[in-house]
């Protein structure tokens, strides 16, 4: 049993809103290093979660005496990266999306199979308590057979038009919707429902000239998407053969909305921005046409044991829980590795995103990149 755990990080934006917060809130856990190419921007996280060693070069930070290293850079920068943890004999959790091709994915997944530590993708939705049930209810057949599922998320992160031209805006550097939100809502389809057989997706880039921060007055071109509409269909691996899930994403809206629905032959349930589960029965339904009448949505608490129900009311008392479902789930994400590695027992991370999901949601993404380009149905 190791009592002592020490986390690395490389990157400081992502790991200071969520993953530094998180790790923060287990016990036996200490924030050991961090590498950000900025001074300004490493030291104002050295000097928020009291990190003793900092590092220019995330190379050197490797000859630390490190667990585990969280990667959170952007995507182009993950390969290299990877890898150099893996090779140190650190265990990685990699931030999403985790390549920038079918083929970067498949050389970090073959450098992670003789890999001494953990190596697992920050898919962490697949640990939020209200993910958990909606699983337990889709296998137990609470919910019947599965219809669809319907995502609809709608954020305004990228809705002002003076917002400068970044790798995010690159889609050669891993830009874009799709990789951001739509890595995220493929492995939730993966998780919960199963395998996807076919993909048929338009892309869109509603702001195509951003301010080049380089060049006051200066723009320029977006090659990324800012939004996608995305169809799939589940395959024999899953439980639901045959069946549709519809994504719509958007980064430049007015407002922020997520909403995930699960639609079965018995009930339908759905997941919340605020992480509320909600389901309603099939006859409970009005019949008719009339959209006057409200649905009667029942909220659904989930049922949790009694380590997580002590971090849930941690994370109600940290900023975990004002940056939404994400940040908190990624904080029952770093509970489960903790134990992990404290205990050497690798059925407590079953359930993570590993880097042979890694490699099958870039599939996935591919075929939605070349249906885009060729307008038609393609195999994930």
């Amino acid at each position: 049993m190791k009592e002592h755990v020490k986390i690395g990080f490389i990157g400081s934006g992502w790991a200071q809103v969520a993953q530094a917060p998180a790790f923060s809130l287990m016990e036996g856990v200490e924030l050991a290093a961090v590498s950000s190419p900025t001074e300004r921007h490493r030291q104002k996280f050295m000097d928020r979660f009291g990190i003793r060693q900092g590092f220019a070069d995330w190379r050197q930070m490797l000859a630390c005496d490190l667990d585990l290293v969280c990667v959170t850079t952007p995507t182009w920068l993950h390969e290299e990266m990877v890898t150099g943890v893996l090779g140190s004999g650190k265990g990685v959790l990699c931030e999403k999306p985790f390549a920038l091709t079918v083929e970067e994915a498949e050389r970090m997944a073959a450098a992670s199979r003789n890999a001494s530590g953990v190596a697992l993708i920050d898919h962490q939705l697949r640990f939020h308590p209200s993910v958990r049930m909606m699983k337990q209810m889709i296998d137990g057949g609470d919910i019947g057979r599965v219809y669809e599922v319907r995502a609809v998320v709608n954020l305004a992160t990228r809705n002002r038009l003076d917002q400068p031209w970044s790798w995010w805006s690159d889609s050669s550097k891993g830009g874009g919707a799709l990789r951001a939100i739509g890595s995220h809502l493929i492995d939730l389809n993966r998780f919960l429902v199963g395998e996807i057989s076919e993909v048929c997706c338009n892309l869109s880039t509603s702001i195509p000239q951003r301010p080049d921060p380089a060049n006051p007055g200066g723009t320029l071109p977006v090659t990324s998407d800012d939004s996608f509409a995305m169809f799939m269909k589940f395959g024999p691996s899953s439980v639901a053969l045959g069946a549709s899930s519809l994504m719509h994403v958007t980064t430049v809206g007015s407002y922020t909305w997520f909403s995930l629905e699960v639609v079965g032959s018995l009930k339908t349930i759905r997941l919340d921005g605020a992480g509320r589960l909600w389901e309603i029965a099939n006859g409970d339904a009005k019949g008719g046409r009339s959209l006057i009448d409200a649905p009667r949505w029942k909220q659904v608490e989930p049922m949790l044991p009694w380590d997580e129900l002590v971090l849930q009311e941690k994370i109600k008392l940290s900023s975990l829980a004002v940056h939404g479902i994400f940040a908190v789930g990624f904080a029952f994400l770093a509970h489960r590795i903790v134990k992990a590695l404290k205990t050497g027992d690798p059925v407590v991370l079953q359930d993570a995103a590993g880097f042979r999901d890694g490699v099958i949601i870039q599939k996935v993404m591919q075929a939605a990149f070349d249906s885009d380009r060729e307008r038609r149905w393609v195999r994930g």
